[in-house]
């Protein structure tokens, strides 16, 4: 059980990853707030 814990966490090097992704999305793709805001939406990992 312990093991399947240790899959659901993510290190601070993946997190990092994630969130330049999603920086990134949005450098190319939002043209104003609420595109921005509705990228990150649906980025979001579902626990």
């Amino acid at each position: 059980m312990e093991e399947m814990q240790e899959m659901d966490e993510m290190t601070t090097a993946e997190l990092n990853q994630y969130l330049e992704l999603i920086a990134t999305l949005i450098e190319a793709k939002a043209t104003n707030v609420k595109d921005a805001a509705q990228i990150v939406r649906d980025r979001k990992i579902l626990a």
